[in-house]
């Protein structure tokens, strides 16, 4: 049996993701606990757990965009989508994801050509003295996630019946879908 090659890249893209946001979510944890029993039992706090810490959230917020495309979970306003037969709302799915696809692809660039503008710079972060541009490194590598998500959930809206929210989540498939009427 011979494998998708979107169904592989959506599942690396996938897997990188949530790698990215999980490690983050616990850097985050483990400092904040740090600093609180750094502060509370020896009076000391750790210099950098702030900055990085900040910095960390950002880096999960921008690759958790790409994760929540993935997952169909980003936010929709479905007034007239829900009222178009099965036809109408995967063709409006499909130029949806593929014009989100577009937009994010042009962010991408532009925050690239920021990054470079910042690395050009050589500013670096106060307390870790860490290049500013790696912090903002997260932008471009979350919006190209995003890209990537959104493309792939114009390619599946295509080449498969039914309306896909992602490329791996049909319409009523979504956990965490809530109806706000």
């Amino acid at each position: 049996m011979q494998s998708n090659p979107f169904r592989v890249v959506f599942r690396v893209v996938h897997a990188i993701e949530a790698a990215l946001v999980a490690a983050g979510i616990l850097l985050v944890a483990g400092l904040t606990v740090a600093n609180v029993i750094g502060r509370s039992l020896f009076g000391v706090s750790v210099a950098f757990a702030e900055e990085l810490g900040g910095l960390t959230m950002v880096w999960v917020t921008f690759v958790g965009l790409g994760y929540a495309a993935g997952q169909g979970r980003h936010i929709r306003m479905t007034a007239l989508f829900d009222q178009l037969p099965e036809n109408g709302r995967r063709g409006l799915m499909v130029a949806i994801a593929a014009t989100t696809a577009v937009l994010c692809g042009y962010l991408t660039v532009a925050a690239v050509d920021y990054v470079g503008t910042v690395r050009v710079l050589g500013t670096v972060t106060p307390a870790l003295e860490m290049p500013l541009w790696l912090a903002y490194l997260a932008a471009p590598v979350g919006l190209g996630l995003a890209t990537l998500q959104f493309a792939l959930t114009a390619v599946a809206n295509v080449r498969r019946p039914g309306v896909h929210l992602a490329f791996d989540v049909a319409e009523g498939e979504a956990v965490d879908d809530v109806a706000v009427t």
